[in-house]
């Protein structure tokens, strides 16, 4: 359905301004800080979730394998501590206070976590603290960080919607912003074709985040999540996609019931059915909020990353690090 004329009218109103703010700095008007260390962006141009965060993980472990130390900026987004300072955060850090984005990397990564708004602050502070490379988790659209790749992550289901910029559509940056990236790595098993209005030809990864097993939070039993198959099960994803994951469980044989929750909210757990007998299970992102206060049978999921073409991935690092040696 076409969006309505107002939404358009605004659409292209926050294009010009988007564009125009580019622009700006491209020319040199706006000034773009380079910190003196190999950054990597992953981001995307559209709102909701693509995949992002579990990406940014993944290359945060891949680098560590090849002996850097790594630090990630995260905003802290839907956090109460709206800072404009950046701070470094661990595992012990409330999700509720910095988000729970910031505290989800902080618990399954190595790497150092400096949660600010202001993404060039975060860098220097980082840097400060002595990492040899740092990962924006978002940030496409934040050119006062300087940076050496781009990397931008498509569902490959949801593409780029109607290919309209907010609020007439879920582009954050025009579709022509695709072809000014490093690397695409595209979430889902479907293939795009040379149809898709991709405006590239720079390389493409494919990767799946694929869950296989559950571990229940409180007596930390593990189990596949084909046991549950034919079973009615609660699913608590208040994350930007949910549908994918309620997509997968339905092809593994569950009976889904949502507990609908909104991108990063922190909802009322009396709201949630307490008959015991029904499995809740719960995303990584989602218990980072709740750790302590789940009640019995309720299952982590354990979310992997499958990425196909890994070599070239490998390459870029490589080259990447070689440029910080």
């Amino acid at each position: 359905m076409r969006p309505p004329i107002i939404l358009r009218m605004l659409s292209i109103i926050f294009r010009f301004i988007v564009y125009l703010r580019k622009t700006l700095y491209e020319a040199g008007f706006l000034r773009v800080i380079d910190i003196g260390i190999p950054v990597i962006i992953v981001g995307n141009i559209s709102i909701g979730g693509t995949g992002k965060t579990p990406i940014t993980l993944w290359l945060s472990e891949e680098l560590r394998k090849k002996n850097q130390k790594v630090g990630i900026i995260s905003r802290g987004y839907k956090g109460k501590n709206k800072r404009q300072e950046p701070i470094i955060i661990n595992s012990d850090h409330s999700a509720a206070e910095y988000g729970d984005e910031a505290v989800y990397l902080a618990q399954e990564s190595n790497a150092m976590i400096c949660v600010c708004t202001n993404k060039v602050k975060a860098a220097k502070l980082l840097k400060e603290k002595g990492v040899d490379i740092i990962i924006s988790d978002d940030g496409l659209q934040h050119y006062a960080l300087g940076r050496n790749i781009e990397i931008l992550i498509i569902d490959s289901n949801r593409l780029f919607g109607n290919a309209l910029m907010l609020p007439a559509g879920p582009l954050r940056e025009d579709i022509e912003r695709i072809a000014s990236v490093d690397l695409i790595m595209v979430n889902g098993s479907k293939i795009l074709t040379k149809d898709e209005p991709l405006l590239t030809n720079n390389p493409i990864v494919y990767f799946t985040i694929e869950n296989e097993e559950v571990r229940e939070v409180n007596s930390n039993q593990i189990r596949s999540i084909i046991d549950f198959a034919d079973t009615e099960v609660q699913v608590l994803a208040g994350i930007g996609n949910p549908e994918r994951i309620y997509s997968e469980l339905k092809k593994k044989g569950l009976h889904i019931i949502p507990i609908m929750a909104e991108d990063h909210e922190l909802i009322d757990l009396d709201t949630i059915e307490k008959e015991a007998t029904i499995p809740i299970f719960i995303t990584p992102k989602d218990y980072v909020k709740y750790q302590g206060k789940m009640r019995d049978n309720t299952w982590l999921l354990n979310p992997k990353i499958r990425i196909k073409e890994r070599l070239m991935i490998d390459s870029i690092l490589n080259k990447l690090i070689g440029r910080n040696l």
